[in-house]
């Protein structure tokens, strides 16, 4: 992760995995360049489901709640009907309350293998993974 980057994002196994470690908080500029990249790696027919990991406990800012509300409505353009959200329970709930979507599945996990797995198109051969980043 460069200095200048808030999360990790990469694409596992049709699965688009997006990652906000402690402490990360987003400011405009940072939701810019997150959706910037999401777009990039949100190609149509290139991901199946996402799965977004929160780690950090600090609130949510008004950049970081656009910047997921966008996110969703671009996935969700490109054919991702699967969102598995994983962080702590006030977390989950505020993810699943911002995701919600008409047609698309939401599913809170606390274990981001878990998620990953529940996420993974049923013709995966491999079994995914999630890094476990502290």
């Amino acid at each position: 992760m460069e200095p200048s980057e808030r999360w990790l994002l990469r694409v596992e196994d049709d699965v688009l995995v997006v990652e906000f470690p402690h402490g990360t908080g987003l400011s405009p500029a940072d939701g810019e360049a997150l959706l910037d990249r999401w777009r990039s790696a949100a190609t149509p027919d290139a991901i199946e489901a996402v799965v977004i990991v929160v780690r950090t406990s600090r609130p949510c800012s008004d950049a970081g709640r656009r910047a997921l509300r966008e996110s969703t409505q671009i996935a969700v353009a490109r054919g991702v009907d699967r969102f598995a959200v994983v962080g702590e329970r006030s977390k989950r709930r505020f993810l699943k309350r911002t995701i919600d979507v008409e047609d698309v599945e939401v599913e809170a996990f606390n274990d981001p293998s878990v998620a990953a797995k529940w996420a993974a198109p049923a013709d995966s051969d491999s079994s995914p993974s999630i890094e476990l980043t502290l």
